[in-house]
């Protein structure tokens, strides 16, 4: 038999024939022959050839099915997960993939709720195969992920970059343990406790001070309490480091145009083109990071959806709209820049008139944004979000109830600010929905309550 050419292989982790996902039964099979295995099949390599799929349960040749399934895991040029039903085995796999191989590792997902807390930060593209016409897309989706990707080659393995991060101390002859630390740290965002997980963080990066991970980590905690200059700081050593660390980039720029927005405000200056331009002399808007990550990652649509949103505030509504749709069409309908192309489109129409498009796409979102806002995942946000698409479908009551949810969830003044910031864009184009007034003026009656 000839040799396994895995330089051409991408093994496929997922589930095996029937599993109950969300509530219903998916065939996963189905799936792997109408989805995966067209779309690799359809990648060119950046060296000549395609790529070839590969699934340890369909290869027909006398061999140790666990043997086979690790030398894939270990050699394949590219490995792809769908952790769709968050199978045991599946996140088994992942774990050994990312310990082998620094890159070559995509996520896929169906909609069913916020992944596990553990992998929360790793990207992973959701993908539907219902109805039929959603299969051809999802292929196009998986194909344009796999080429970009193949063609980048950038780190993607959170546990390649921890062990980076070790080695990168090796030099210190103490060879600090901060396991412990660390385990504490996420068992207090599990808890909640903001303060104990960020001491835990200092106590690691004091005895490991130039480990991206812990960084990272730290630096996302900061930017969820409102610490944008903390988390500035941490993004930027994280660069320092990893110069290609394409992630990093995309939050120091959110957060430098968050401290940018704030300093705006403190000097009671109306947000205007000639007032942005002033102030750009002064600060960085954080534009120029988005536009840094999106060139190492151009499928990174969380990257394109900030450049929108800092395009949306420099008043620049054209080119945030191209950088919301364009985070459409590459997460196949996420909710948030979903929200954003659909309230942009509407405010250079002047009238609200959704496409058929984005109506069904709006529909699809309801599942997974009541499943987040259940779990308290992505929160206020999720809340917002859901308040945001029940307003666009019309039904006024359900809109001001989520947005009371999202404003009872909020910790900081400037997120329910966000939420109304964004409304106030439809009736700036004198756009009126049932129940928008009221739902704007929800967050006003808020700021008193919340710390800045």
């Amino acid at each position: 038999m000839a040799e396994i050419d895995y330089n051409k292989i991408c093994f496929v982790i997922m589930p095996f024939g029937k599993k109950p996902v969300g509530g219903r039964e998916v065939d996963f099979d189905f799936i792997y022959d109408n989805v995966f295995k067209p779309a690799i099949e359809a990648v060119d390599l950046p060296d000549g050839g395609k790529l070839q799929p590969r699934r340890t349960d369909l290869d027909y040749f006398t061999a140790h099915i666990g043997q086979e399934m690790f030398q894939y895991l270990e050699y394949s040029r590219f490995a792809v997960a769908d952790i769709s039903g968050l199978n045991a085995n599946v996140f088994y796999e992942l774990g050994v993939r990312h310990r082998a191989q620094e890159s070559g590792t995509a996520i896929f997902r169906q909609e069913s709720g916020p992944p596990p807390f553990d992998i929360g930060q790793i990207k992973a593209f959701p993908y539907e195969y219902e109805p039929e016409d959603k299969v051809s897309e999802s292929v196009q989706l998986i194909q344009r992920v796999l080429t970009e990707s193949l063609a980048y080659n950038r780190l993607d393995s959170p546990v390649r970059i921890a062990l980076l991060a070790q080695h990168a101390a090796e030099n210190n002859p103490r060879r600090p343990n901060i396991e412990p630390l660390l385990v504490e740290a996420d068992n207090a965002l599990r808890m909640e406790a903001w303060p104990k997980a960020i001491e835990k963080f200092k106590e690691a990066l004091a005895a490991s001070p130039d480990n991206p991970v812990v960084l990272m980590k730290r630096g996302l905690v900061y930017r969820d309490q409102g610490k944008f200059a903390e988390a500035r700081d941490d993004f930027a050593r994280i660069i320092a480091l990893s110069p290609d660390y394409a992630e990093a980039y995309r939050e120091k720029g959110i957060a430098e145009n968050k401290i940018f927005m704030k300093e705006l405000k403190a000097r009671h200056w109306e947000i205007t083109a000639d007032n942005i331009r002033k102030l750009e002399e002064e600060l960085p808007s954080g534009e120029q990071l988005l536009r840094r990550a999106i060139e190492l990652n151009p499928i990174d649509f969380d990257a394109l959806s900030s450049l929108g949103g800092v395009f949306k505030r420099k008043g620049k509504m054209q080119e945030a709209y191209k950088a919301y749709q364009r985070a459409v069409e590459i997460s196949q309908g996420n909710t948030y820049p979903l929200l954003n192309a659909i309230t942009l489109k509407a405010h250079a129409q002047g009238r609200f008139e959704l496409e058929s498009g984005h109506r069904l796409l709006l529909k699809r979102s309801l599942s997974s944004l009541q499943k987040q806002v259940e779990q308290g995942f992505n929160s206020p946000w999720s809340m917002f979000d859901l308040a945001q698409v029940y307003l666009y479908m019309r039904d006024a009551e359900k809109f001001l109830y989520y947005v009371d949810e999202g404003i009872i969830a909020c910790r900081h003044k400037w997120q329910p600010q966000t939420f109304r910031e964004t409304l106030e864009i439809l009736t700036g184009a004198g756009i009126a929905l049932a129940g928008l007034g009221e739902g704007i003026a929800k967050p006003q009656d808020a700021d008193g309550a919340l710390p800045d």
